[in-house]
């Protein structure tokens, strides 16, 4: 987890955001906190503040938690959002889930919102280093197929010629063998003289 983490609070009563901060102050965690209550605040703050987490009210006078939620999810899915509400029915607890809350924390129950903050912030971090796995992962299959792409191999029936061993490639030209073969293959060429030619070529010398 960060040493200090940026949170972004959407609350419209100041008395509200002061008793979230002194329940995380309380709790040991360190953070920066700024908060908003209007929809340009919220996305100014989203953009130039770049929070770690999110703590929303579910209603305001001009915004509401749900359309916040929708705006994070749809631009900034990485970021986790909790619900700090005085009123959450259960059905609307479990709706708030189903679009991407991390968790909700009842304002008159704040002795639940450091563990819930910990444990969204671990969950947060642990989502950011799988994704950074599967990225090195994606990376290191891309990096083996490009290196397994240029593996050059020789298979099937090569056409030769019998008298000067050139083979012919398949536009119909005729290549050198060593040529032909270093072009379509990983083998180098040393040069030396076999026995039978030596002695061909020099005799008994």
């Amino acid at each position: 987890m960060k040493k200090e983490v940026r949170i972004l609070i959407l609350e419209d009563v100041p008395a509200d955001a002061e008793l979230m901060e002194h329940e995380l102050h309380k709790g040991g965690i360190e953070f920066s906190a700024k908060r908003v209550e209007t929809k340009e605040t919220f996305l100014k703050e989203l953009k130039d503040f770049a929070p770690d987490l999110i703590l929303a009210d579910l209603t305001l006078p001009t915004f509401s938690g749900i359309a916040a939620l929708a705006i994070v999810q749809e631009r900034y899915p990485d970021i986790p959002f909790i619900f700090v509400s005085g009123t959450i029915g259960e059905e609307l607890a479990i709706e708030t889930l189903k679009r991407g809350a991390a968790d909700y924390v009842l304002k008159d129950r704040l002795s639940r919102l450091v563990p819930a903050v910990n444990r969204t912030l671990r969950e947060a971090e642990e989502r950011v280093n799988l994704k950074r796995a599967e990225e090195e992962r994606e990376k290191l299959i891309h990096e083996l197929q490009e290196a397994l792409a240029k593996v050059k191999t020789l298979s099937g029936m090569l056409p030769i010629c019998a008298s000067c061993k050139k083979i012919r490639d398949d536009k119909g030209y005729w290549n050198q063998m060593e040529a032909y073969i270093r072009d379509h293959s990983e083998a180098e060429f040393s040069h030396s003289i076999c026995p039978d030619c030596k002695k061909k070529l020099y005799g008994d010398v």
